[in-house]
């Protein structure tokens, strides 16, 4: 499957990553963002790398939320493989270019079950503009927070509408690791 082809790419891709420079975020103030992050239609490109124990893979992302929906699609490296993710009102459908399966359910449970990773993607519609989800009790720290066991922290970020945007974010719980890099948003 995708995911397995993509172990040894996405072990370059994190050791790659734990090689850059990277600088902190000067003052971490997530209440800068929590206008943007209400807009009813966002999106952002990207890149992200994700590693377990079992499983690991690393894609370049596109994510857009529009109202409840939220479509994230992940490209392999050199454009080897897609896969597109919908979820919206407790469906989750995945679509690897040659079948479609809808699901039911929350989409860190689906995820989980059918890909082998865990993903947080509810919080991560919050924890991508640098706020907490509001729905989970929340630990501060000095570059981030952490929330139902994930331990979320900001690297850089972007100047954006007079706020600054998160654009390099760790996320880990237990052996579970996820880097993303936002390069580019769209907030229209």
């Amino acid at each position: 499957m995708l995911l397995r082809g993509l172990g040894l790419t996405c072990f370059l891709a994190l050791s790659a990553c734990s090689l850059v420079n990277e600088s902190g975020v000067s003052v971490y103030r997530p209440f800068e963002t929590q206008a943007l992050q209400a807009h009813e239609q966002w999106a952002f490109a990207g890149r992200l790398a994700v590693a377990d124990e079992r499983e690991s893979f690393s894609a370049s992302v596109n994510w857009r939320h529009r109202g409840v929906r939220d479509d994230i699609e992940l490209l392999g490296p050199l454009a080897q493989g897609r896969l597109a993710i919908s979820v919206a009102d407790g469906t989750v459908t995945i679509d690897d270019g040659e079948n479609q399966q809808e699901f039911f359910g929350s989409a860190e449970q689906v995820l989980s079950e059918r890909l082998g990773v865990a993903m947080p993607v509810k919080s991560l519609k919050y924890w991508v503009f640098g706020i907490i989800d509001p729905d989970l009790p929340d630990v501060e720290l000095d570059a981030g927070f952490m929330q139902a066991g994930w331990r979320v922290t900001f690297k850089d970020s972007h100047r954006i509408e007079a706020a600054s945007l998160p654009k390099k974010i760790n996320i880990e719980k237990d052996r579970t690791k996820i880097k993303l890099i936002v390069d580019q948003w769209d907030l229209s």
